[in-house]
């Protein structure tokens, strides 16, 4: 017997049991502030199910010309953007890790009972949709992904806009890869080396990492808000420790160097204010022996040669560390050819054809202005920070003294 999708409603609150996390929905949150413009997403959900990999078969046809669909599964990891004629018919085979979850400020582990995948397009009536879901018990890479708000599987805000919803190089990752793999985000806002660790994420992921599973590791935009946890102190020996306990599971740990952020000083300079911690997880990945990926140093040379305003698209309007699904796709395409380049036998890079540039203007057309935490917890206030270039020079200045 066939295992089916049927329509998910967001707003009928007895269908899920439980508290209404977007980390255990699709990852469309109706409670954030709502956007002027956009596109409705048409979720779809399975009944509960056990933790584990499964494989959703997924068949989509298009009644009229379709420009741009938007292709999501789980809490919004992007899997595909696609084009077709009308008429045209395309299916499509994702795997799909459903594990336990610490949501965002949350304390308390929660279980992801639901597959779930979305597709979001201008006219979603001129598409008509097919799937199914099935156990996939073997031959399924888990690639793990530990860190902070910019690889994190952001909730969006409703309707989706590419430009203005919040998203991160972690939740578009699937994009551009091939091969038998499921992403395992257990990234969170506000995380550090050392919270990741004290909060119970990293107990979820040795809970459930399997022999020959990836794990990658980015964090450094919130450490150096902390004297402690500074690129010369605790910061390195977390990394080492997080290297050293994957390795004794059997699994493969990847250092990845922190995505830099769109901040320059009054007179038109860069301030690569994550230089110390990205060179320290150079030395860490030499020292150990353990594969990194560059990604400070990728993202920091395509601002500085893009400049501030170019590069402003790219980000969550009024935010400068935060990318919009963008920024998410093309940063996430460049850590999916680093690690496709790293564990060839397991992983193929997958080039999107589709241009997905974004057009000029970007923030001044959407007329947003940031939206910004108001909470007091330090995961919260760190998140904010990141919103502030102010209070993030601030910050850091104070750890430093």
């Amino acid at each position: 017997m066939e295992n089916s999708f049927r329509l998910y409603s967001r707003n009928a609150g007895s269908i899920l049991e439980g508290p209404m996390f977007p980390e255990v929905t699709d990852g469309f949150d109706e409670t954030l502030p709502p956007l002027p413009l956009g596109m409705a997403p048409v979720s779809f959900r399975s009944d509960p199910v056990p933790a584990g990999i499964y494989q959703i078969h997924i068949c989509i046809k298009a009644l009229k010309d379709a420009d741009r669909i938007y292709l999501f599964t789980g809490r919004k990891q992007l899997r595909d953007i696609l084009s077709l004629k009308g008429g045209q018919r395309l299916e499509r085979i994702y795997n799909v890790s459903v594990m336990e979850i610490i949501p965002r400020f949350q304390e308390n582990i929660v279980l992801t009972e639901h597959l779930f995948f979305t597709i979001c397009t201008e006219n979603p009536e001129d598409v008509q949709v097919q799937a199914r879901w099935e156990p996939k018990k073997e031959g399924v890479t888990r690639i793990f992904l530990c860190g902070d708000s910019t690889v994190t599987d952001h909730a969006s805000e409703l309707p989706y806009e590419p430009g203005a919803c919040y998203a991160a190089w972690g939740q578009d990752l699937p994009a551009f890869l091939e091969g038998s793999f499921a992403v395992e985000n257990q990234a969170h806002c506000g995380l550090t080396t050392e919270t990741f660790r004290q909060e119970g994420h990293f107990d979820i992921v040795k809970r459930r990492i399997c022999k020959g599973d990836i794990c990658l590791f980015q964090f450094g935009h919130n450490d150096q808000k902390l004297p402690h946890l500074l690129a010369d102190r605790e910061y390195p020996e977390n990394l080492r420790r997080f290297v050293r306990e994957i390795r004794e599971s059997g699994a493969y740990p990847v250092l990845v160097t922190p995505l830099g952020r769109n901040i320059w000083s009054r007179d038109n300079t860069y301030l690569d204010l994550l230089k110390e911690h990205a060179q320290a997880v150079c030395r860490v990945a030499e020292q150990e022996r353990v594969p990194r990926i560059d990604l400070h140093r990728f993202s920091v040379d395509f601002i500085c040669k893009n400049g501030m305003e170019y590069c402003r698209s790219f980000f969550h309007p009024e935010d400068y560390t935060h990318t919009n699904e963008y920024g998410a796709c093309f940063f996430g395409e460049y850590v999916a050819k680093r690690l496709a380049g790293l564990f060839p036998e397991i992983l193929q890079a997958r080039e999107q054809h589709m241009d997905f540039t974004p057009p000029g203007g970007l923030w001044e057309k959407l007329g947003l202005n940031g939206r910004k935490n108001t909470s007091q917890t330090q995961r919260e206030q760190f998140d904010n920070m990141e919103k502030s270039t102010g209070e993030l020079l601030k910050a850091i200045r104070e750890a430093g003294c």
